[in-house]
């Protein structure tokens, strides 16, 4: 009997652990050098010690992958298909980059729709807190998640 309830246990916090681990990962500090967050006024101090040769494999790493693209999520904020579509999804692309200097705008062509994407982002939870934001500025007259591959993201 008591080997029966610890089967029990043991296929009940398995199930539970599974379910755990596929949930979204929040990635609010991605791109974030965690280091100099925590070097900021208030935060504490931290010192990393490296060699040489880690910190040169390091940055050819970064150099290698920086190319590689992953599946992610995008926002959308413009598609049209008339005769001034193209002028104006470089327009609304720039004017974005200029209003967002650390979001990328991606301009695309998929006949007929001139395509305006910005984003990087892993999650599509993190994508929808953009759009979010983005919506809730009025400036830009559609605002949806577009599954897309996406930059591979930063250390």
């Amino acid at each position: 009997m008591k080997i029966k309830r610890l089967l029990i246990l043991m296929a009940a916090l398995t199930i539970c652990s599974a379910a755990y681990a596929q949930q979204d990962v929040d990635s609010t500090y991605l791109g974030v050098d965690i280091l100099s967050l925590i070097n900021q006024k208030g935060r504490g101090t931290a010192t990393v010690n490296q060699s040489y040769d880690l910190r040169n494999a390091l940055s050819r790493h970064i150099v290698a992958n920086s190319g590689r693209k992953m599946q992610g999520y995008r926002v959308r904020i413009f598609f049209d298909s008339d005769r001034t579509a193209r002028a104006k999804s470089e327009a609304i692309a720039t004017e974005f980059e200029n209003r967002y200097p650390g979001v990328r705008a991606y301009r695309s062509h998929v006949s007929p729709y001139f395509k305006v994407t910005v984003g990087d982002f892993r999650t599509r939870a993190d994508a929808q807190r953009f759009a979010s934001r983005l919506t809730n500025s009025g400036a830009y007259r559609y605002v949806f998640v577009v599954k897309e591959q996406i930059n591979f993201p930063g250390f």
